[in-house]
């Protein structure tokens, strides 16, 4: 899916869309510009942007939508 989404926006759309949709002064990620923010659209905005490999941004195991490393401590026992 998200092979589809960046093959037709374009990777720099794609971070453009999830960049402008966050809230500067109190934090978090909201599905569009200007709306309020909520847990759904930060978690999966943050994802998305980990699995962007954008900088500064953990990266994350796409099956489970966590932290490699705490799939890596809690799940796999490394």
């Amino acid at each position: 899916m998200i092979n589809i989404c960046i093959l037709s926006l374009g990777l720099n759309t794609l971070l453009t869309l999830l960049l402008i949709a966050k809230d500067l002064e109190n934090g978090g990620i909201s599905d569009r510009p200007d709306d309020a923010v909520d847990i759904y659209h930060t978690y999966f905005g943050v994802a998305g942007l980990s699995l962007l490999e954008y900088r500064g941004v953990k990266a994350i195991d796409p099956a489970y939508a966590l932290p490699v490393d705490v799939i890596n401590r809690i799940i796999l026992n490394k």
